[in-house]
């Protein structure tokens, strides 16, 4: 993994259409990488996560660099993401993601960023299993996980009185734990850490999973 942080260091440092073309053979090289890990990461968490199909392409779990925008220069993203999920529910589910990005920045994550049905729905099913996903939440702490924080509301939303159960959660706009993973330890040693960490936080996507009817 050390060519591909590289690669994107040396992308963040030269973010422009000429030299992204000159380096077309390391962008290749580098998905091709990212690509073959997101295989084994799926067909492995598939054994423990029946609802995770292992014959999806995993191409379509691995994000693009590149970030069009109309009437303006090319932009590029200097991190990847490998996001993956059943797609069951059109994409709107808890994903497994794997961030990969140089200096440090990289993390495994339990995600769903749910649309405003969904965050309804969340937040219901929240309120009604306060303790039980309190419980699972701490579980995921002890395993090395943090709560992303970044979109909690400064009150509750409409609906909700002061007091009610789970009340930290439903001011989340999306639901997520990160975990830091050292991308430069050997391919073994890093696909046993990703598993590990991942299936640790299985309870927290099926409790997602579970409230969405999944």
């Amino acid at each position: 993994m050390k060519k591909t942080l590289k690669f994107l260091a040396d992308l963040k440092a030269n973010s422009n259409q000429s030299w992204f073309l000159d380096n077309i053979g390391d962008y290749e090289r580098s998905r091709s990488e990212i690509e073959d890990l997101a295989y084994v990461i799926l067909t492995q968490l598939s054994i423990s996560d029946t609802k995770l199909n292992p014959e999806i392409d995993v191409a379509r779990f691995v994000s693009t660099l590149i970030n069009l925008r109309p009437k303006k220069p090319i932009a590029y993203f200097d991190f990847f993401d490998v996001s993956i999920s059943p797609v069951s529910n059109d994409g709107n589910e808890p994903a497994y993601v794997l961030h990969i990005e140089p200096n440090d920045q990289s993390y495994i994550s339990i995600k769903y960023e749910p649309d405003v049905f969904g965050l309804q729905v969340m937040r219901n099913f929240i309120s009604k299993n306060a303790a039980l996903f309190e419980n699972l939440l701490q579980d995921c702490f002890s395993s090395g996980y943090v709560l992303e924080e970044s979109s909690m509301l400064p009150s509750l939303p409409k609906g909700y009185p002061i007091g009610t159960p789970g009340a930290s959660f439903i001011r989340l706009r999306k639901y997520e734990l990160r975990s830091p993973v050292d991308l430069l330890k050997n391919r073994d040693e890093l696909l046993q850490d990703i598993l590990v960490t991942f299936q640790a936080a299985l309870p927290f996507a099926q409790f997602l999973r579970n409230g969405l009817g999944l």
